[in-house]
């Protein structure tokens, strides 16, 4: 629907420079969009609290599978960030990433998966996959790319309300 949020700085100085930024180019929301924010809010914890849940399966389950080389997602106890988040937040958020064996298994996903939408957005309802590679990030020359960790391996999974299972099951059709 939208995208909206709040910026918090440490310092006055980078408040300052923030605020500039706002002012030249303008960050406000129209009032269809305030809108589409009032009505989403409302069951926006209720969300959360379900697409964590799932997240947190899907990224255990991912981890347990032959073609994955590495799972990225805060729930789990060996990322870096687990212990801040775990002490600043309740849950560890809907978006997991994953390396796969191959960039050839990582096409091949793109190309058969049924249930997630391949797409660049995150945070909906549905369930989206998107290959930063080709998609977010394919502006950013592929060494740059590389240095930050975006390899052509790498898949961003946004988890939705569908049931887990359905989705585990969609991912392990796509990657045989």
């Amino acid at each position: 629907d939208l995208i909206a949020g709040a910026v918090m700085t440490k310092t006055e100085e980078l408040g300052r420079a923030v605020k500039v930024v706002q002012n030249t180019c303008g960050a406000v929301l129209g009032p269809n969009d305030c809108w589409l924010l009032l009505r989403g809010i409302k069951t926006l914890s209720a969300r959360l609290e379900i697409q964590s849940r799932q997240a947190q399966a899907l990224a255990e389950w991912l981890k347990a599978q032959p073609w994955v080389k590495q799972v990225f997602y805060p729930g789990l106890a060996d990322h870096p960030g687990h212990e801040i988040i775990r002490q600043q937040a309740e849950g560890f958020g809907a978006v997991v990433s994953l390396r796969t064996d191959s960039t050839a298994r990582t096409e091949k996903i793109m190309k058969h998966v049924k249930l997630w939408s391949v797409a660049v957005s995150l945070g909906g309802v549905e369930s989206i996959l998107s290959y930063p590679t080709k998609m977010s990030h394919a502006a950013i020359p592929a060494k740059a790319r590389e240095a930050l960790g975006i390899s052509p391996a790498l898949i961003r999974l946004s988890v939705g309300l569908e049931a887990v299972e359905d989705l585990q099951g969609d991912l392990e059709a796509a990657a045989k």
